[in-house]
């Protein structure tokens, strides 16, 4: 007998194979990465490798949300871009009374000469006038809105307090030994900065009868203003919402 047709005619091999196959199958099955079954396997890794995974996890819905909000930002982009060329002398113009415009609310930085104001509490524990009291010795929020207040009279052109800028928004209330300005706590000593004509400024500072004065009749140490030959502001960093305000449809 012919040993390979005997091979040949032998159906023995089909149920192992058709096992194999069968397990196989199987096991592709189950390594089949899908969105169902993409994070049920985290448990079974190690910490490090959940570490890794978690770090490196994408979630495709917001990954089209976001490459959505790309391309419609690269649109805009372009479309503006195609604005600027075809008028570019009314951009330039509408830019610059945007930069004024922010400037004059304090929504940008602003440098120049000017003064710096400082303000502190008067420590020393014996005071020799009688009729000095505690509250004298502290300096408060009117004090800090006064001095303010007198330096924009005098042509200030941007002022901070401890180096957040001051606009028309900004607020002064005490609370307990500190000071709120535009809702952050300040302590002493207050340096108030102001850009503006340095002797203007400081004329109005030094002036007989004005703020400086009258917190100095505590004591000397209380005040001081010196002059700048360059300051740096920052931007108001507040809340620039409005709730209720509205601007009318005829002013728009």
């Amino acid at each position: 007998m012919n040993p390979f047709v005997s091979r040949i005619t032998n159906q023995s091999w089909v149920v192992p194979v058709s096992l194999m196959c069968l397990v196989l199958g199987l096991m592709f099955s189950m390594a089949w990465l899908r969105k169902e079954n993409r994070v049920s396997r985290v448990p079974n890794l190690s910490s490090d490798q959940q570490k890794r995974y978690l770090e490196l996890a994408a979630d495709p819905d917001k990954y089209a949300q976001m490459s959505g909000q790309l391309q419609k930002l690269m649109s805009d982009k372009t479309r503006l871009e195609n604005a600027v060329a075809n008028q570019s002398g009314n951009a330039k113009v509408l830019n610059e009374s945007l930069q004024d415009l922010k400037l004059f609310a304090g929504l940008t930085e602003v440098e120049g000469t000017g003064v710096i104001v400082t303000l502190r509490d008067f420590n020393k524990s014996q005071i020799s006038s009688p009729f000095i009291t505690d509250v004298d010795r502290t300096i408060h929020d009117g004090d800090v809105l006064k001095v303010v207040n007198e330096l924009f009279a005098s042509g200030a052109e941007a002022i901070s307090v401890n180096n957040l800028r001051v606009t028309a928004m900004s607020s002064y209330r005490c609370v307990g030994t500190t000071i709120l300005v535009n809702d952050v706590k300040i302590a002493s000593p207050v340096k108030i900065r102001a850009i503006g004509e340095v002797d203007t400024l400081l004329g109005a500072m030094t002036l007989p009868g004005g703020e400086l004065a009258l917190i100095k009749q505590t004591d000397a140490s209380m005040a001081a203003v010196e002059s700048a030959k360059y300051l740096r502001l920052p931007a108001f960093t507040g809340s620039t919402s409005h709730r209720v305000a509205k601007v009318p449809k005829e002013a728009k």
